[in-house]
């Protein structure tokens, strides 16, 4: 295997560190920043792009880079993909227009997907299975770290500075990452023997593959229907590339993703369950719990970034323990079990949120999911680097970041799609009847509304409507208008005192003073304003409460496929030094050394 001094062990270990943390803070940094970035570059119709060109770029490349590495070495990744993911930063920062931001965002995921494939890749070459856990651990603590300081740095920048300061904070933290490994790390290099080349034409065929379906998945249901032409020509160009890239691959002499390794019972099992759970089950679990703190349990929409921080504390702690624990019994098997056992019960404790309950009561069932999410992030990892060729990690470790990648991109389609449909159905059922006879039930309420905990619009909402009544009651009374009138008379949201008002100027226009009648039916319309401003805002988290709770059940039956999956994962012993992997593919003998 590889030759590390100690002091080379800790300088790559902190740098590898350093430039984690970097990739993961933007993922969460630059969402604070989203709202006045939008407002100032005027692109709202491309938020979604902006999004999409991050997720593209550093899903595509990972598995790309994980072979590139087993070819040529961890080092040159790790420092092309902090440096692209530098280059990004900076010219991201000086974006003036949507356009250049989604370019270098895309820029940025083409550096993070170097960053986020080597990281696990490269604890694998400096440690052995059976001290790997402990490491892999600390890399979860990363995580979760970076989603805590993201959402308060990037609001003091934002608020402080300016919005492009959230990018130009990776400029310090990247030239400390660099300073480590470029004077420190290692080549990590195999000693392959023979000449080797690139295999272009299955990359090309892998991007053909993979753009397009993340494309439709992050699209699809969102700006596009599902079963429009364009969604539907985009999975289907996405088949024929998978088609073509298996193809390419079972003839290259280096392919970028070996098939050999579907053959492996733990390679195969370990990626479903990451899939299943650390991925899809992940964002299951964090998707709209944010929006639910906000919407309904009255967290101001300013700490709406910290609203996660119970689960993500439970996840910090339960994947730097898991590590530990793993490390130190030689085994996986039963951590991955209990991990996944206890994220099942927090999927079914959420079945039971309800409007009137109490931040607490949520902050637990939160910290019971950060809790069972934790072990998933560094043991499936650990558990099919344990099952691979110390030649076939990069390739198996970066492919096993592309599939939870995958699961999280589907989670999200699925969740979302689930979520906006069972919304629109719910929130009429849950308006008054006099309220869905008006057809306030077909109210126009986007999601970015509800992620903002922007109850305003609603009230807003109605109190246009409002002033158009109002409108109709002036000509009514001041014009003689008899349509106006005549509408105001037919509408059921009028209120009971100004319908009487109406009825008598009605029938002796000269009846009262205006002035007078003007001013009660102005106070008439704003109590009723109030009235079903709560109506339906109550209504609202009503439906909302149920569309998360629906979220929750189809997260809880993914979950328990995923437990399933993980019960039929082979237990090989963590091996205590870098030797090959036992070749059985089935569940060989314990392999020490």
């Amino acid at each position: 295997m590889y030759s590390v001094t100690p002091r080379e062990r800790r300088f790559t270990l902190a740098g590898i560190m350093v430039a984690l943390f970097l990739g993961a803070l933007d993922q969460t940094i630059v969402g604070t920043a989203m709202p006045r970035i939008l407002q100032d570059l005027h692109g709202l119709n491309l938020y979604s792009w902006l999004v999409t060109a991050y997720l593209l770029a550093s899903t595509a490349m990972i598995p790309i880079y994980g072979k590139l590495s087993d070819l040529y070495g961890r080092k040159i990744i790790v420092l092309t993909g902090v440096i692209l993911f530098l280059a990004g930063s900076v010219l991201s920062g000086q974006s003036r227009s949507m356009t250049e931001l989604i370019v270098f965002r895309a820029l940025q995921g083409l550096g993070a997907a170097g960053i986020f494939s080597m990281a696990f890749t490269v604890i694998a070459d400096l440690f052995p299975p059976a001290e790997r856990g402990r490491y892999s651990g600390l890399f979860g603590a990363v995580f979760g770290t970076s989603s805590i300081a993201g959402p308060l740095l990037g609001g003091f920048l934002t608020d402080a500075l300016s919005w492009r300061w959230v990018f130009y904070v990776n400029m310090p933290v990247g030239l400390v990452a660099l300073l480590f490994i470029l004077l420190q790390m290692p080549p990590l290099k195999p000693a392959l023997g023979k000449r080797v080349t690139i295999d272009w034409w299955g990359s090309a065929a892998l991007l053909l593959g993979i753009v397009p379906i993340l494309l439709a998945l992050s699209i699809g249901g969102a700006e596009l229907p599902w079963g429009s032409w364009q969604i539907v020509g985009l999975f289907a160009l996405g088949a024929v590339g998978i088609v073509v890239f298996i193809l390419i691959e079972r003839r290259a002499e280096e392919p970028i993703l070996p098939f050999d390794m579907f053959q492996n019972r733990t390679y195969v099992l370990g990626n479903v369950a990451a899939l299943l759970i650390a991925g899809i089950g992940f964002f299951g679990a964090i998707l709209f719990l944010p929006i639910y703190m906000v919407l309904v349990i009255g967290v101001s929409a300013s700490a709406a970034g910290l609203t996660l921080m119970p689960m993500t504390l439970g996840m910090v702690v339960s994947s730097f323990v898991s590590g530990q624990i793993s490390s130190r019994l030689g085994r996986y098997k039963i951590v991955l079990l209990v991990g996944a056992a206890l994220m099942i019960v927090g999927y079914a404790t959420m079945l039971g949120l309800n409007v009137t309950m109490t931040r607490w009561e949520v902050t637990w069932r939160m910290v019971l999911l950060g809790v069972g999410l934790g072990p998933a992030l560094p043991l499936f990892t650990l558990a099919i680097q344990n099952a691979v060729n110390p030649r076939e990690i990069g390739a198996a470790t970066s492919s096993s970041q592309f599939f939870r990648q995958i699961g999280s991109t589907i989670g999200v389609a699925v969740f979302g799609t689930l979520m906006a449909t069972t919304l629109a159905a719910e929130l009429p059922r849950s308006l008054p009847p006099e309220l869905r006879q008006a057809g306030l039930g077909k109210m126009s309420l986007s999601m970015g509304q509800l992620q903002s905990g922007n109850l305003g619009a609603v009230g807003g909402q109605i109190k246009a409507g409002v002033d158009e009544v109002y409108r109709k009651v002036e000509l009514a009374i001041t014009k003689n208008d008899s349509a106006a009138l005549a509408s105001l008379l037919d509408d059921p949201l009028v209120p009971a005192q100004l319908t009487g008002i109406l009825q008598a100027r009605q029938a002796d226009p000269s009846a009262g003073d205006a002035a007078a009648t003007l001013a009660s039916a102005r106070t008439a319309l704003d109590t009723e304003a109030a009235a079903v401003t709560a109506q339906v805002t109550g209504a609202l988290k009503q439906a909302f409460t149920t569309a998360v709770r629906r979220v929750y059940l189809l997260g809880l039956s993914i979950l328990a496929a995923g437990f399933v999956v993980t019960l039929f994962l082979p237990e090989l012993a963590l091996r205590k030094s870098h030797a090959q992997a036992p070749a059985s593919k089935e569940a060989p003998a314990p392999a020490e050394g």
